[in-house]
């Protein structure tokens, strides 16, 4: 067909009008076929040559009055679909129940008895409009896909899912064909559906569809279109790792409750993301307890606009509470997360606080104000490189803050304290790991004590993915800036857990404990963060070492090639909850470690930083430096 008359086919639609005078004439046209199908095509047993003209005019004013009732005339021909159809056969059924009504009018005031139609013949000319109709709109459409828009070149696409969803994904791409994508059939694990038909494709085992298709290059991009809760974590790794594998490019389709206005488009379809080859099934939240112990209270969170914090924050905002304080140093982040909430959650009370926890006379005003009765402390410097080259902030800041945070609790009557910590603090080799292990061990030794009646509850978890700063959003940004991603050493490993799930665990923690526990999340396998590398390169559909490089840093100060999370001194028992494990603590003396770190926060005024750390290594003697800086006595004044 010519390059211009295909283009213009393609630019332009049918008048609505002209479709529905085309309607109109093959509902005038389809009446005598009625007649010679209801008289076994006997013409001579249909009466005069008038009588069709007298009734058409009882039919073509119903017809017009139904079609332009329902609109069956508006759809674009070319893309008829089913909801055209649905709607044509809407505009059918009414017109016949019209006819129905009308014709039986007649019979009772027979004022124009040849005006009147058979029964049948109403019925036969219906079932003729709707073939006729709708036939030649699939007509129209499948001419214009062989020769207006043929799909030559098309990326071919398995729909993982032969669900609602994976019905829905389908018509999204059949009807968008600026996606250039054409489905070829489907996945399901569902063996009663396997080898039937879905919209005119197959659908597939996924062992049959990688050995038919995939390993073939038959198939170019798998899209997961599944709810949630009919995949497990464990078997969509699985899957997706074997996609990786043949370098089959991933996406999905998001939840029902992430479309927009409830509707999916083309763009709602998303690259899979890297917490889906965790492999982790959802940790689920005891809720009822959590809510009973919540319910009513005045909770405050510190560094409330961190990672963590805020993810807290966003999950205590579902809870029945009176209040929740938002408190947090950076101020620009905070305000971003006051504007997020008062759209998520209109009518949930909280208040924003700027502020340090370093401040002891302004943490006062806030206790004072607010009298909150749970504390969630998760303000903190975590970033390792940073805290190795200025300890005195991660003394100050991570020490000192939780000393004095702590201490307020204490006096104001705090029910709940519950510490963020890491899995940094096992066996320590850098500033920031040893600075928790010291929050640790402060609190540990306050509950030891006696001398309170609130609650320390520490919990204790590797890394979190897509927090700010982590490993996750740097390797994003280094992609998508085209590389290389940069890994410290090729053997390095870190244990991954996602915000949402960390956080869960927190919450549930802190209503666990009696005071003084150290809580150990479980943390999963441990990923190896050039084969994490590896996969997030993959997932974008590029290809690691060609299309995007990897290089390797190599291993900076303080930093270890694996985490622990129960120091050597430690072991776990089990508790309730299949995924929390409580560490057994040693003891400590409150007024000796109370001393040790009052001197080491007021050392920071007129101490070198070697010397800091000397005194940090006094109260964490397990605390080994990484850092030849600290590690050699003879730079410790440096």
């Amino acid at each position: 067909m010519n390059t211009y008359i295909r283009s213009q086919i393609h630019k332009r639609n049918l008048p609505r009008k002209l479709v529905l005078i085309t309607d109109l004439f093959m509902t005038m046209l389809a009446l005598m076929p009625a007649y010679l199908l209801r008289f076994n095509f006997d013409s001579s047993l249909i009466d005069s040559s008038g009588l069709l003209g007298q009734q058409l005019l009882i039919i073509l004013p119903i017809y017009a009055l139904a079609f332009i009732g329902t609109g069956s005339y508006r759809g674009v021909i070319r893309h008829s679909s089913i909801q055209d159809a649905s709607r044509l056969a809407g505009a059918v059924l009414l017109a016949t129940v019209l006819t129905f009504v009308v014709v039986a009018g007649m019979r009772y005031f027979p004022v124009f008895p040849n005006m009147v139609l058979p029964y049948s013949v109403i019925l036969i000319h219906a079932l003729l409009i709707s073939v006729t109709l709708m036939g030649g709109r699939m007509l129209v459409r499948a001419l214009y896909e062989v020769y207006v828009h043929p799909r030559k070149n098309f990326k071919k696409v398995l729909i993982f899912g032969a669900g609602e969803m994976g019905k829905v994904a389908q018509r999204i791409f059949e009807s968008d064909r600026l996606s250039r994508s054409e489905v070829v059939g489907f996945i399901d694990d569902h063996q009663a559906l396997q080898g039937k038909l879905l919209g005119g494709k197959l659908i597939y085992s996924e062992k049959k569809a990688f050995k038919k298709l995939i390993k073939k290059g038959e198939v170019e991009e798998i899209i997961f279109a599944i709810n949630r809760s009919q995949i497990t974590k464990a078997r969509k790794k699985e899957v997706l790792d074997r996609c990786l594998k043949y370098k089959v490019n991933i996406r999905e389709v998001p939840p029902v409750d992430d479309w927009i206005n409830g509707k999916l488009s083309l763009k709602q379809i998303r690259e899979v993301r890297i917490e889906d080859l965790l492999g982790r099934d959802p940790i689920w939240l005891d809720q009822q307890t959590v809510a009973t112990g919540l319910k009513g209270k005045v909770v405050l969170v510190t560094g409330a606009a961190g990672s963590i914090g805020s993810e807290i924050v966003r999950q205590l905002m579902g809870f029945e509470l009176e209040r929740v304080i938002l408190l947090d140093q950076a101020e620009s982040a905070l305000y971003d997360l006051q504007n997020e909430l008062q759209h998520r959650f209109p009518g949930v009370p909280f208040e924003v606080v700027v502020a340090s926890v370093t401040n002891p006379s302004r943490m006062r005003q806030v206790f004072e104000r607010f009298h909150p009765q749970y504390v969630f402390h998760a303000s903190a410097y975590k970033h390792v490189p940073l805290m190795e080259e200025h300890p005195t902030e991660a003394i100050q800041v991570n020490i000192g803050g939780t000393r004095l945070v702590a201490n307020l609790s204490v006096e104001f009557g705090v029910k709940k304290f519950v510490m963020v910590s890491t899995d940094k603090a096992v066996n320590p080799t850098n500033v920031m790991g040893t600075s928790k292990r010291i929050c640790e061990i402060y609190i540990q030794a306050l509950t030891q004590s006696r001398q309170c009646d609130t609650q320390f509850i520490t919990t204790r978890f590797g890394n979190v993915l897509g927090s700010n700063g982590s490993v996750v959003p740097l390797f994003r940004k280094q992609i998508e800036s085209g590389g290389p991603v940069t890994v410290t050493h090729p053997d390095i490993i870190r244990y991954f857990m996602t915000i949402p799930e960390a956080c869960q665990l927190v919450l549930e923690a802190g209503f666990m404990g009696r005071g003084g526990e150290i809580y150990v999340f479980d943390m999963g396998e441990p990923v190896k963060i050039y084969d994490l590398a590896v996969k997030m390169i993959s997932l974008t559909g590029l290809k690691p070492g060609k299309d995007i490089d990897i290089t390797f840093s190599g291993l900076r100060p303080g930093e270890k090639l694996y985490e622990e999370l129960l120091a050597d001194e430690e072991n776990t028992i089990a508790t309730h909850h299949p995924k929390i494990m409580a560490a057994k603590v040693r003891q400590h003396e409150f007024a000796k470690v109370a001393l040790a770190i009052s001197g080491l926060v007021r050392a920071c005024q007129y101490e070198s930083c070697g010397e800091l750390v000397k005194r940090m290594r006094e109260l964490v003697p397990e605390f080994i430096p990484q850092n030849e800086v600290y590690g050699d006595e003879k730079a410790i004044k440096k």
